[in-house]
């Protein structure tokens, strides 16, 4: 997979830049071992997660991976300084493949992403000191280690948004190599250098010391003509795929650049820093540029002359279309990394399986041929026999190697007897040729002995037919069992699924629920959502309800067209919701008090010398209480203007739907509950596990009952 070029990061800092300036720092965690994913809280935009794979890539996903069950170090001790903390800004340090977040708590800190070799993630101290980073590492000249000072690495090229002429002409004059080189080890990499010659029009080949000073001009003419859109911050981001065709036209235009296209690993090495030596180099030789050629793919923030045939999928940012390069490739590495696991536990049973079939075979081929051997014995006795008597004789007089010299002499001479014989060793064992079947007869045995003997072993192989039989039915219900487990777990396999934002109507910005009797009930999620309810939405006509205790919602029922008074069941189920939603959940209560008042009484007007807090409002007038309001809540898939979860009274959901599940104050945490929410209504995963996190209380949860209502 290739990795970003400076100039693919070039585009990324500046988009994350306007992004995450003044977002929160919410959560860290690490799928993989080099990958980080930070969450950020965007005001007026909500949860955005970024990806940050050392060596690789950075750019916001809506591709979040899962969360490991237990997790590492690093991300553990972003989250213990970086929590709720505020950036400050986003940029790439000197055009090299370095990316720097600016983010300020009580201290400030600098989150360093190098994508350089094989790249590092680095947190820093406002003494620019390390705290710690994802890989220790000890390169010459930079020690890369908790506590130590951060040193960037020594600069080394041009910066191609800001070079002059005069420094270009400098940079061939010294270069040993050829024009393409010179260019991409410069700073600028295979792909830009190719794109920058093939503007150009000059032999790439070239020494660049050679290079005439007009060709030094179109070169750096071209060089600000190619860069201009990222001065000016006008991309073009894309993703490139195939060749679509090449007209007579633009085939002998294109073709400088596709004799050697530099391929993505030279690429992405190319002109940024190395980590051992600490200098920008290039990894691979220049001439190791790869033509292009159809399935060709790419990413980049720019148009281009190279893949002006190439098909272009257009997006709106380089984030969007960085994360659609990226995080397909990803999802389908975390597949065949399970894929490869599972084919080697599935292979081992399969290998043994493999081995008993063969024994038993073998077996079964044993018994018939033994028994044939020992048939052949008998079939052949008298001239075995006769044979043997002629042995036995000579044994008197000869060692067993003297009666086998003279048995081969014999059988030359055309010896009837001994044209069965093939071979005889010195212990005076023969091996027969026997209508074709080589048997082997113990000339110190008598033939119904060595005829016995194949029998025998036919019988031993035919003994253990039974116990290979009872092997083998075992080993293929174990690789049929591991076969299934295979496909459970394959299926399981969380590839990042895109999570899609789904517009919000209104009022699923705020709590809410639809009554049991049709009336629509808001709540607020914070001081800033409690004034808005009030301000906003509380009409004369409508009830003000909010439960008796300090960090509780204001909570409005909508009268909206419905004759008569507001029914007495629907002031009850939203004296639930504002007792659920209130800090008595999180303290663990079982019941809450709540009151309600009519809009007149609710006043934002303090008396002399009071203070109102944000969220909060004064009640004048009496109070009507409802007593000891049960905490607890419904969640289920509803449909009101489209399908949509609510969470709510058990009465008011329970009408609605009957696929919801009822909750209390517990002890599991609210990630965790959410998940076994959206697994018992959401079995087809039209919801997220965000939209279930939003609508449930502050604090942890459990079940009433673990059955679907």
């Amino acid at each position: 997979m290739k990795a970003m070029s400076n100039v693919d990061l070039y585009a990324i800092s500046h988009e994350l830049n306007e992004l995450l300036t003044d977002a929160r720092v919410q959560k860290a965690y690490q799928p993989t071992r080099d990958t980080v994913i930070i969450r950020f809280h965007v005001p007026g935009k909500g949860r955005v997660d970024v990806a940050f794979q050392a060596g690789l890539r950075v750019h916001t996903t809506q591709y979040p991976p899962e969360n490991p069950k237990v997790p590492p170090s690093f991300p553990m001790l972003l989250r213990k300084h970086l929590k709720n903390a505020t950036v400050k800004g986003v940029r790439q340090h000197n055009f090299d493949r370095i990316l720097e977040i600016d983010i300020q708590k009580e201290h400030r800190f600098t989150l360093v992403v190098e994508l350089f070799s094989q790249g590092n993630i680095i947190l820093l101290d406002e003494e620019n000191r390390i705290i710690l980073p994802l890989k220790h590492r000890h390169a010459q000249g930079r020690k890369i280690t908790s506590k130590e000072e951060y040193h960037y690495p020594p600069e080394r090229g041009i910066h191609p948004l800001n070079v002059e002429l005069e420094e270009l002409k400098e940079l061939f004059e010294d270069s040993d190599s050829d024009l393409i080189r010179a260019l991409a080890r410069s700073g600028l990499g295979g792909m830009y250098s190719e794109e920058i010659i093939l503007r150009s029009g000059v032999d790439k080949k070239q020494p660049a010391n050679q290079v005439s000073e007009e060709e030094i001009e179109s070169i750096h003419k071209n060089m600000v003509e190619l860069f201009k859109p990222l001065k000016t911050f006008q991309f073009h981001p894309q993703i490139v795929r195939d060749v679509i065709e090449e007209n007579k036209s633009s085939v002998e235009s294109v073709k400088t650049a596709e004799d050697k296209t530099k391929t993505d690993e030279t690429d992405k090495n190319i002109g940024s820093a190395d980590e051992k030596t600490g200098q920008t180099t290039d990894n691979k030789d220049i001439s190791d540029f790869k033509k292009v050629k159809t399935g060709k793919e790419d990413v980049l923030p720019l148009d281009t002359l190279i893949y002006q045939n190439f098909q272009k999928e257009r997006f709106d940012t380089f984030n969007q279309a960085a994360d659609e390069f990226y995080s397909g490739k990803v999802g389908a590495d975390i597949k065949k990394v399970q894929e490869d696991v599972w084919a080697k536990e599935v292979g081992k049973y399969e290998k043994r399986l493999r081995i008993q079939e063969e024994t038993l075979k073998k077996f079964q081929e044993t018994i018939i041929e033994t028994k044939k051997k020992g048939n052949l014995l008998y079939s052949h006795y008298s001239e075995i026999q006769n044979l043997l008597d002629i042995i036995h004789q000579a044994r008197e007089n000869f060692s067993w190697m003297d009666i086998a010299s003279k048995l081969k002499k014999a059988r030359k001479e055309g010896m009837k007897e001994a044209q069965i014989i093939e071979s005889m060793d010195k212990m005076g064992v023969l091996t027969l040729n026997l209508e074709g079947e080589r048997v082997i007869v113990d000339a110190n045995l008598e033939i119904p002995e060595n005829a016995e003997k194949y029998y025998n072993k036919g019988k031993k192989a035919k003994r253990k037919i039974k116990g290979v039989n009872i092997a083998i039915e075992r080993t293929r219900k174990d690789v049929e069992r591991k076969r299934n487990k295979r496909e459970l777990a394959l299926e399981r396999v969380k590839v990042p699924q895109k999570r899609v934002r789904r517009e919000l109507k209104w009022f699923e910005k705020l709590r809410w629920f639809l009554s049991s009797d049709g009336l629509l009930v808001i709540g607020g999620r914070d001081a800033g959502t409690n004034e808005l309810v009030v301000k906003r939405y509380l009409d004369n006509q409508d009830i003000y309800l909010h439960s008796d205790i300090h960090g509780a919602p204001s909570v409005v029922i909508k009268k909206g067209e419905v004759e008569g008074e507001i029914p007495e069941s629907t002031i009850q189920e939203a004296g639930t919701l504002a007792a659920s939603f209130s800090s008595a959940w999180s303290k663990g209560y079982a019941s809450q008090d709540v009151y309600w008042v009519h809009p007149d009484q609710v006043s934002k007007t303090p008396q002399s010398g009071e203070f109102v807090a944000r969220g909060a409002f004064i009640i004048r007038g009496s109070r009507k209480y409802l007593r000891g309001i049960p905490l607890k809540i419904a969640v289920g898939i509803v449909d009101y203007e489209g399908e949509r979860i609510m969470a709510g009274p058990v009465e008011s959901v329970s009408k609605y739907t009957d696929n919801y599940v009822v909750l209390k104050p517990g002890f599991t945490k609210k990630e965790e509950i959410a998940r076994a929410v959206l697994k018992k209504i959401d079995p087809e995963r039209v919801l997220t596990l965000e939209d279930v996190i939003r609508v449930l209380p502050s604090g942890k949860c459990d079940f009433v009952d673990n059955r679907r209502r």
